[in-house]
């Protein structure tokens, strides 16, 4: 192991020694052609695009693609032609592409936009909505009998729609598909998801709307109260009507004892849908605040009217109630799609153990113990052991992960790592992903551990599906800092390890959107409260990203909330991520499973975020050479609530809250 060890570390320092002499000098070009496209520079662009040009560097297809930005109303098609043939099937050639396509669709050449579409690789998908409408359209224009439903789905999705999908709408209204009745219904969709922006773009498309009705949609927006107060809502509408179904939604997420005395106030002015619709969004808000009487709310709305999200909250709702035949029922009644998903296969496996349908349920686990996630652990765990096909693993050669790093694609993420270029290193290497098998996959994380590109290595390393590599999977990097602060704060490595794959992908230069930072993305505030805890007078935010501070200052508040839990590692865990009073809100009355807890989170992030750590510590464990938990036991019991208990967290860590 030390000889392989050893080796690898040899490799990886010629790979970086090799990566610094060729891409020498190209980043203070890179850089300088990058103001001049964002100044739009053009004669400074041009003069650094030669410069690169002459020096073959793997960074001059970024600054073509920015001229091309800059130019493409004056570009013709022979010029994007030999752009797409010099760059081959490059990520900045399917940008191209859709830059070009953009261009056909609003000049309505669909012939050439399918032809452009068809160059495209199949695993490519075209992310920009316009364009996608775009694609509908020109399938609509060409007689494809598939293009309606493809518009009708891509409604039903429920994206907010830029002008470039005026002609799609157009077209779909006149054939009828986009008629009435899934007008009103992409309109109810778009109010209740806060999507007014939305909601807009579709009422102005109904012969049923004014002017006047576009002024409620903001006006609910901004104050529902105030907005219903107001009046003037055209009652015969269900355009108009549906806003007091948005109003109700709305305060229903802040305080059920007023969206339904609005409710009982306004129910009069609502056919029976229109009723059901609003019961079913308050059965909704009262799911996520584990209120017993949602249960009830969502048995009361007719089973079509439910969405997605409420069928689940339906199922959570039932499951924290440990009502198994219900939890069963719900699972079976809720549409295909959502059933199939990990998450209820497991579910309802254990609903029919509890009513003791132990083959039926295992049938479910057998197939689910061989998916690599939480779910899939579980179920290993609960079908105990069995006789099954042993798991396909690879180690990539030395050879291999040399060929590898010869790719004209790996070369161009060098570079652009050398000049700071993360964002478009990341999306180089997600892009590059997609068109490899497996082994290869795996050759590619092993480079990007090589390189200290850990967050790439661990993404190469997910996307396997039938074999894998777990050593990739779940590196150790930093080992020396995470086991010292460890053993100082006396808590699990391998749920340190689980944090840290999770917040931050072991990028110590992390940054979030809310201003976290670090290996353990710990927020400012904290870490100066810490600070103080610890007594570091000379602390100061600059030393956030420092290996040693960050992972000194996460580990401390580690060892906070497991104190504050008693040692419940799932609740603390959950108390990371979303602070410890929710965290200590979201436990029940009576004692519950971890498992249960943890799923009936009511914010996704955090419900995500849990299921995740607990996940990645139960892997992480074995490679750590540390004691072997199932899965179960780490989740273990959370304990009932108890209201002295919650105020006392509350008062005491409020300085935490502020993540």
């Amino acid at each position: 192991m030390k000889t392989r060890l050893t080796s690898l570390l040899i490799f990886g320092a010629c790979l970086l020694g090799l990566a610094k002499s060729v891409f020498a000098g190209d980043g203070d070009v890179y850089l300088q052609a990058k103001q001049a496209y964002q100044t739009r520079n053009l004669s400074q662009l041009a003069e650094a695009t030669e410069t690169l040009r002459q020096r073959r560097s793997p960074l001059l297809p970024y600054l073509q693609y920015w001229q091309m930005i800059l130019t493409m109303d004056q570009l013709s098609y022979t010029q994007v032609q030999a752009f797409l043939q010099e760059n081959n099937e490059s990520l900045l050639s399917q940008r191209v592409r859709e830059l070009w396509l953009k261009r056909l669709g609003r000049v309505q050449f669909w012939d050439q936009f399918i032809e452009m579409r068809a160059q495209m690789p199949m695993y490519y998908s075209i992310n920009d909505v316009g364009n996608q409408c775009y694609q509908v359209q020109a399938g609509i224009a060409l007689d494809d009998p598939n293009a309606y439903e493809d518009g009708k789905k891509l409604l039903l999705a429920g994206k907010d729609l830029p002008a470039d999908c005026q002609g799609m709408l157009e077209a779909l209204q006149q054939v009828g598909v986009l008629d009435e009745k899934l007008l009103l219904t992409l309109y109810r969709d778009a109010l209740f998801s806060n999507k007014t922006g939305l909601a807009k773009v579709l009422a102005k498309r109904s012969s049923k709307t004014d002017a006047g009705l576009l002024k409620q949609i903001d006006d609910m927006a901004q104050n529902p109260a105030l907005a219903l107060k107001k009046g003037g809502i055209q009652e015969r509408s269900p355009y108009a009507r549906a806003l007091y179904m948005y109003a109700i939604h709305r305060q229903a997420k802040a305080d059920l004892g007023v969206a339904k005395a609005s409710y009982q106030k306004y129910s009069g002015l609502l056919d029976n849908d229109e009723k059901q619709l609003a019961q079913a969004y308050m059965a909704l808000e009262a799911a996520r605040k584990h209120e017993p009487e949602a249960l009830q709310g969502f048995g009361k709305v007719n089973a079509t009217l439910l969405s997605s999200e409420q069928w689940e909250w339906y199922a959570r709702t039932a499951l924290r109630q440990q009502d198994w035949g219900t939890v069963l029922k719900v699972i079976n009644d809720m549409p295909a799609v959502l059933a199939e998903e990990s998450t209820w296969r497991y579910w309802k496996a254990r609903a029919l153990i509890a009513k003791g349908q132990v083959a039926d349920a295992n049938q479910i686990l057998a197939k689910l113990s061989q998916e690599r996630h939480f779910y899939g652990w579980l179920a290993a765990e609960d079908l105990g052991p069995v006789v099954s096909e042993p798991m396909a693993t690879y180690q990539p050669s030395d050879e291999e992960v040399r060929q590898f790093a010869k790719q004209p694609a790996v070369k161009r993420m060098e570079a652009l790592f050398d000049v700071e270029a993360r964002y478009e290193a990341r999306l180089e290497w997600m892009y590059l992903l997609e068109a490899l098998d497996d082994p290869t996959r795996i050759v590619a994380a092993q480079y990007g551990l090589l390189k200290g590109w850990y967050d790439l290595a661990v993404l190469a390393a997910d996307k396997t599906s039938r074999t894998h590599n777990f050593e990739l999977r779940y590196p150790t990097p930093y080992r020396d800092y995470l086991q010292k602060a460890s053993r100082s704060r006396a808590i699990d490595e391998a749920w340190v390890y689980g944090i840290i794959r999770q917040e931050s992908r072991f990028m110590h230069y992390a940054k979030s959107s809310v201003g976290a930072g670090g290996l353990m993305q710990v927020m400012p505030a904290t870490a100066k409260w810490i600070a103080k805890k610890l007594g570091w007078s000379s602390y100061n935010d600059g030393m956030l990203h420092d290996i040693d501070t960050n992972v000194n200052l996460g580990t401390y508040y580690m060892r906070y909330t497991l104190d504050t839990f008693n040692g419940q590692e799932v609740m603390a865990t959950a108390a990371y991520n979303a602070g410890p009073s929710r965290a200590r809100r979201w436990a029940a009355n009576a004692p519950l499973e971890g498992a249960i807890y943890a799923e009936t989170i009511p914010f996704s992030e955090t419900r995500n975020y849990v299921k995740k750590v607990l996940a990645n510590a139960h892997m992480y464990a074995p490679r750590l050479g540390l004691p072997m938990l199932t899965l179960k036991k780490r989740l273990g019991t959370i304990p009932a609530r108890s209201t002295g208990d919650a105020e006392n967290v509350t008062t005491t860590i409020s300085i935490s809250e502020q993540e």
